[in-house]
């Protein structure tokens, strides 16, 4: 097919239709066309079982994880007639006390906390509904994975919501994961960090002891950061110094740690979407959310994105996607229809909004206990709508992963700084004549 006949499929696509150009609107997106899903929607079904692409690079398997990693295992009977038991108790109606205890919204709660006795505002009992959908069973360790290739695409903000509010509401047992190939910030959004940071490399390093038998129930404790609101964080590499990556096996060797430990984990992805990290965190989803803007060349990447997803065998991931979509940043009434149709011909049904809060694109640490009500009560209804899809698709037989073996624990990989001293004799040098600096490890004194 000619570029010209790819352009005209995506004109009809209608994600970037001729407008006139605006002030500071150049209009020209012909370097980075949108995804024609009007002519093409989803890739069809295949009948069978479907060979993922083939990864390269890296050793096999240097974690001890097995050769068996990865595997599919479904729920247990007990598993899934517990989630079957929660479904039924629906249809005796709302739990006990969500539309029968007196209101703690607005007037009629100052009101009761005299001594009055006022019913609750619709609103506040539909809170109360998606707290107790937050709180609902969730076997099996689940993945549920936020991705947005574009930089600044909210990624961060959306794990750090969702994370802290299954905290808040779930207990103990919730990680957010910050699986950046290389340098991710979840951590320095995240609401506490100390000032000494554990990272992946750290969990990593003691794998083994992790998964062995007679670990301590808070040993992993020591390499998470916990969170006011009870959940904790897994922070990414932070080192400008280290060249190696994080890549499947890492990931692999880290979730067959988590799994033990912990109930519900949130990934927070790189940018990359052709790097191993992300490519594993999509192959090994649970549930997918995409925080989303009603800006067109951000609706543009997210298209792509979930279009290459399908097109490697994940179709149903992407049919039942949560796209969040951010009120008051559409540029036009047009631009938002635009988005709106793209993510109906992507066959994506689950749109949910939440207002625009700067607090959440300032870049600065996320309190939820200092965010607006309404900004805390919409994401709410966003975390419930995760955690019922989340239980739908386990229930439904979508595969879980299973670790395999315990992984091996192995060292840090070194940092490298030129300005740490020169190298042993022997070993090669760096451009003019300077020598490159000694390999380290992390804790180690420089020099």
């Amino acid at each position: 097919m000619s570029s010209s006949d790819n352009h005209e499929l995506d004109r009809q696509a209608g994600l970037f239709d001729d407008e006139p150009a605006t002030a500071g609107d150049h209009g020209d997106y012909s370097a980075e066309l949108p995804v024609n899903l009007r002519e093409q929607k989803l890739r069809p079904r295949r009948d069978g079982n479907h060979d993922p692409v083939p990864h390269s690079g890296g050793p096999t398997d240097p974690y001890g994880v097995g050769a068996d990693r990865g595997e599919p295992v479904t729920l247990s009977a007990a598993e899934r007639e517990e989630m079957r038991e929660e479904q039924l108790r629906r249809v005796l109606g709302r739990p006990a006390g969500v539309e029968d205890d007196p209101a703690q919204w607005g007037w009629r709660g100052k009101a009761n906390a005299l001594g009055a006795r006022f019913a609750p505002t619709r609103d506040e009992v539909e809170h109360r509904v998606a707290v107790e959908q937050i709180r609902q069973p969730l076997p099996g360790t689940p993945l549920i994975v936020v991705c947005n290739p574009k930089g600044g695409g909210g990624t961060t903000p959306t794990t750090l919501m969702l994370s802290n509010l299954f905290g808040r509401h779930r207990g103990h047992g919730v990680v957010a994961w910050d699986n950046n190939e290389a340098r991710g910030t979840l951590a320095t959004r995240a609401a506490v960090a100390p000032k000494t940071l554990p990272t992946i490399w750290g969990l990593l390093e003691h794998a083994g002891q992790l998964c062995s038998a007679d670990v301590v129930a808070s040993a992993l404790g020591r390499f998470l950061l916990p969170q006011p609101t009870g959940d904790e964080i897994l922070a990414s590499d932070q080192s400008s110094k280290r060249m190696h990556m994080i890549g499947e096996n890492e990931c692999t060797a880290a979730l067959a740690v988590l799994r033990r430990h912990r109930t519900v984990v949130f990934v927070d992805t790189g940018n990359n979407e052709r790097a191993h990290a992300f490519d594993w965190s999509v192959r090994h989803a649970t549930q997918l959310v995409v925080p989303l803007t009603y800006r067109r060349d951000a609706a543009h990447m997210v298209l792509r994105t979930l279009d290459g997803i399908a097109a490697r065998g994940h179709e149903d991931l992407v049919r039942s996607a949560i796209v969040v979509l951010a009120e008051g940043t559409a540029t036009s009434p047009a631009a938002r229809e635009a988005v709106h149709e793209a993510l109906a011909r992507a066959e994506i049904s689950t749109l949910l909004h939440v207002p625009f809060d700067p607090e959440l694109s300032r870049g600065e640490r996320i309190m939820l206990s200092r965010l607006p009500d309404a900004t805390v009560r919409a994401w709410t209804h966003v975390a419930a709508a995760v955690a019922e899809s989340t239980a739908n698709a386990l229930a439904g037989g979508e595969p879980l992963v299973d670790a395999g073996h315990a992984p091996e624990s192995r060292p840090v990989p070194e940092e490298f700084d030129s300005r740490w001293g020169p190298r042993p004799a022997g070993t090669r040098r760096g451009r003019r004549g300077t020598e490159y600096g000694t390999f380290h490890r992390t804790g180690e004194a420089a020099g």
